[in-house]
């Protein structure tokens, strides 16, 4: 039968060293490589700046936006949301824009003009953030997280029939945003004017928001 050969010391420390300087390779090359296309300030882009109606989280003041588009039953904006979150409250100077894009349906739109609708109250990220949780999100979803968050579910049923045309006219131009800007579907995201598609982990967020401001 034959022996296995036997690995020397120096040849273990040899074969470490390269697997630590391939690591410390492939950690560089994430780190270096294209987050995504660099849109710039393009009539669409500038129109997406000028609008002021939809939500507004993180620091309102930051001195650089983030904007999102979402439906809040897509398993891949689900699985990034807490990744950007936690990337804007980390860095602490950075405004959040959410541009609901409902395009899994219709309880999908129902739950996104009952989350706009729940900004009259001053409860959108709240309810935002419960419907990305988990669990189907609808209208009694929407009506359910409102209700969590201490807000009036009368008033947002009133709210939700009394904003339709503005909503109607909302979600259209996000929707003609996201095509543009040529995000084949959710979640997209823009960071100054660094287009990322798709879910995306915490540290791409980082890095898109120290780009863009600098």
């Amino acid at each position: 039968m034959t022996k296995p050969p036997v690995v020397s010391r120096r040849e273990l420390a040899v074969l470490g060293g390269l697997l630590g300087v391939g690591t410390v390779a492939i950690l560089a090359a994430r780190r270096l490589a294209p987050l995504g296309p660099v849109v710039g300030m393009t009539p669409v882009v500038a129109a997406i700046y000028a609008d002021r109606q939809a939500p507004v989280g993180g620091n309102p003041r930051g001195d650089v936006t983030l904007f999102v588009w979402t439906d809040f039953n897509c398993p891949a904006c689900r699985r990034s949301h807490p990744d950007m979150l936690a990337a804007v409250q980390a860095d602490g100077g950075t405004r959040l824009v959410y541009r609901d894009w409902p395009i899994f349906g219709q309880e999908s739109e129902a739950a996104a003009r009952h989350a706009i609708a729940a900004a009259r109250q001053g409860l959108y990220a709240a309810v935002h953030d419960r419907l990305m949780q988990g669990g189907r999100a609808n209208a009694g979803a929407a009506e359910a997280a409102t209700a969590a968050a201490g807000g009036s579910v009368e008033r947002l049923r009133a709210d939700v029939v009394a904003l339709a045309p503005v909503m109607d006219a909302m979600l259209a131009r996000h929707a003609r945003e996201a095509f543009a800007l040529g995000l084949g579907g959710t979640p997209g995201h823009m960071v100054g004017t660094i287009l990322l598609k798709g879910a995306r982990p915490e540290r791409d967020f980082a890095r898109a928001i120290r780009l863009a401001r600098g």
